[in-house]
């Protein structure tokens, strides 16, 4: 795709919302902000395919998280005033996190004020290397809270992970889907959980699809979970129902 062309896909992106929920109580902790395409059509498409070739660029990279940053702030934002303790948070790739262009952006689009309600993510392995580290350093006196997202993809194991400033664990779908069947699954999370209690991290579970697999993480400790068995992500007009929803805590199947 041309320059030209790609910079006009940018520019027609916009920002679906994915709910996070806390295993105990139902509520809706926060949201995780998904990038989506709108074609010429006006049909809205998600990123597979194209947000590689934006990220080969940093200024398309940089266009693209300012139409995200603006999104959040004219259509989601308003939730921060009126949800106390809500969040939002969004994923930040390391050539952004760690420059000046991430506290512009948030300063331009009046997002500032909610700083200690923004939250940054991180892959496990943007986080891990040379540049992630060097730009958490630079992000976290922002204020900025922060998530390492995709755990359990990079192979690292949570140790490699002590002493980088995180708030947040995001524990990998692939982690998830094994759980109810091997119970070396079941003994790595408790495991994780153990380890980022004692990090005083919190942890949440993503890709969560069914009852069984949230009464499971709840009884392991996980904190909240993020996937199709709450809600796929959706447009901001349809967040403040989903807020409101306040989703049932799990419970252990019972008899078909």
């Amino acid at each position: 795709m041309h320059s030209e062309d790609l910079r006009s896909v940018i520019e027609r992106s916009t920002a679906y919302f994915q709910p996070i929920v806390d295993l105990n109580t139902g509520q809706v902790l926060g949201v995780e902000t998904l990038v989506r395409f709108v074609d010429a059509e006006g049909a809205v498409r998600g990123p597979g395919g194209v947000i590689e070739q934006i990220e080969e660029n940093i200024d398309d990279l940089e266009a693209l998280m300012r139409c995200l940053f603006r999104e959040v702030s004219a259509k989601a934002a308003w939730l921060l005033d009126k949800h106390k303790d809500f969040y939002i948070s969004i994923n930040v790739p390391p050539l952004i996190l760690g420059s000046r262009r991430l506290k512009q952006a948030l300063d331009e689009f009046h997002l500032d004020r909610y700083i200690d309600r923004l939250v940054c993510e991180i892959t496990e392995r943007q986080a891990l290397t040379d540049a992630g580290r060097e730009a958490l350093a630079i992000a976290r006196p922002l204020g900025l809270r922060i998530a390492i997202d995709d755990f359990g993809t990079g192979q690292s194991g949570l140790k490699q992970l002590i002493g980088l400033p995180l708030d947040i664990l995001k524990i990998d779908k692939s982690e998830i889907d094994p759980l109810l069947k091997d119970p070396t699954a079941d003994r790595l999370l408790r495991g994780i959980v153990a380890l980022a209690g004692a990090m005083r991290v919190k942890v949440i579970a993503e890709g969560v699809e069914t009852r069984e697999q949230a009464f499971f993480l709840r009884a392991a400790g996980v904190d909240a979970g993020q996937g199709w068995l709450w809600s796929k992500a959706v447009p901001p007009d349809e967040l403040e129902q989903l807020i409101l929803s306040e989703f049932s805590e799990p419970r252990a199947a019972g008899p078909s």
